[in-house]
């Protein structure tokens, strides 16, 4: 399960994992090891206010094994919303670590993308500094629209390479859009859209000094290194930042926080865990509802998470719920929230992550839904085409009937779950 343990923060819809430069590398050996598709995304400003503005993007971050800050507004940011990003991972910085991973480990490294003469530059300052470093290729291909490349070309091409790490500058969100439309054929455990890194690499744009790095002040260097693009695409991004964070902190900050003790109750319904969240959900009882995400995932189980009652939720909180729901997703099963509370109702929105879960008014709709299966009413999938108009009236009042009858069962084995006739869910078992 992809979100077993992972610590992550959700600005604007992004989940940004909460991890150190040493972690992160620590964790891209664990998918190498891994072997199959694993993709990181080094996300910026630039790419948060995309993810707000193109849903699909949002899910296409959502989806990746590890998104790291590259960019000091996120880390400000986590910090406003009160968990903060350990530290910046600029992909620029990351790529040297991944190289002598590589060379400690004897992994082969392919970078796809960028111009002929920046992939070249950057492979030789690569193999000046790693001499044992393995470069198994690199392509330049045709600028072009994501639609109109040649896939299969370059599809061959890291075929016959077999790398362990691909690099990919096609810039952004074009890079991340590739490696998720060819996820399905890419034989790479370890996939990195890494930008303009390997122009900075090849000496094309110079990297800032190290005082401006650390204070957050590298995108002034750059931008006045290119006013005319880079200029306007920060002043754009600083406007959707002021735009739509402060309502993720407002929300944030005006929770409940109940005093009383918090806790997580858990039921087990036929397929379904029922997860009954009780007060602010933070540190222990966090980790707590995880460890029942992943043993209702383990099962092959649907979940229910039951917030009639929650009360606090932080963007750590935010964030393992969601890495849960796409976990669950991926596995053809369903996470559902219901009886949200108004003021989750709001973070939520403010977050922009409303659309990414399925929600149920009660949990006995929520139930239904779970039996359902694909959560739409038998009389919303009738097909009318060619059917005298008595036959469809019939048909469409036996649908509803029927559909009556799976309501009133599944409010039955929600009353077993409100008034105490349950089964203990006791996922011991981890």
């Amino acid at each position: 399960m992809s979100h077993r343990h992972r610590a992550s923060v959700a600005v604007l819809g992004v989940p940004f994992d909460n991890v150190t430069m040493h972690e992160t590398v620590e964790l891209i050996e664990r998918k190498i090891e891994e072997r199959g598709f694993h993709q990181v995304a080094t996300a910026n400003l630039d790419f948060l206010i995309h993810a707000i503005q193109d849903k699909s993007l949002q899910d296409i971050l959502c989806s990746c094994d590890l998104v790291v800050p590259d960019g000091m507004p996120i880390v400000w940011a986590s910090r406003l919303l009160g968990t903060t990003l350990k530290e910046r991972i600029a992909g620029v910085d990351l790529i040297p670590h991944l190289a002598e991973l590589s060379c400690r480990r004897g992994y082969g490294m392919y970078l796809l993308g960028a111009s002929e003469e920046s992939s070249s530059r950057a492979v030789e300052t690569l193999k000046r500094q790693f001499p044992e470093l393995r470069i198994v290729g690199r392509y330049s291909p045709p600028i072009a629209p994501i639609e109109k490349m040649d896939h299969e070309e370059i599809l061959a091409r890291l075929e016959r390479a077999k790398p362990d790490i691909l690099l990919v500058a096609m810039g952004h969100p074009k890079q991340e859009q590739w490696l998720a439309l060819n996820r399905h054929r890419l034989k790479v455990p370890l996939c990195m859209g890494v930008g303009g890194s390997l122009d900075l690499m090849a000496g094309t744009f110079s990297r800032a000094p190290l005082w401006m790095q650390t204070s957050g002040l590298e995108w002034f260097y750059r931008a006045s290194q290119d006013p005319g693009r880079l200029g306007r695409r920060y002043c754009k991004d600083a406007y959707g930042l002021f735009r739509h964070l402060p309502g993720q902190l407002a929300t944030t900050a005006i929770q409940p926080r109940k005093p009383l003790h918090s806790a997580v109750q858990v039921w087990r319904l036929a397929n379904t865990l029922i997860i009954s969240v009780h007060g602010n959900l933070t540190c222990a009882l966090r980790e707590e509802l995880n460890e029942h995400l992943v043993w209702a995932y383990d099962q092959d189980l649907h979940v229910i998470v039951d917030l009639a009652k929650a009360a606090y939720f932080g963007p750590d909180s935010l964030a393992a719920l969601l890495h849960a729901a796409v976990a669950m997703s991926n596995n053809r099963r369903q996470l559902l929230l219901a009886e949200m509370p108004a003021h989750l109702q709001r973070i939520l929105k403010a977050a922009r992550l409303m659309d990414c879960f399925l929600k149920a008014p009660t949990v006995g709709d929520a139930v239904y839904r779970v039996n359902r299966g694909d959560g739409r009413l038998a009389s919303e999938a009738v097909a009318f085409t060619g059917t005298p108009v008595a036959a469809r009236s019939i048909h469409v009042q036996a649908e509803l009937l029927k559909d009556f009858c799976e309501r009133i069962i599944s409010v039955g084995m929600a009353s077993q779950y409100l008034f105490g006739h349950h089964t203990p869910a006791t996922p011991t078992a981890h």
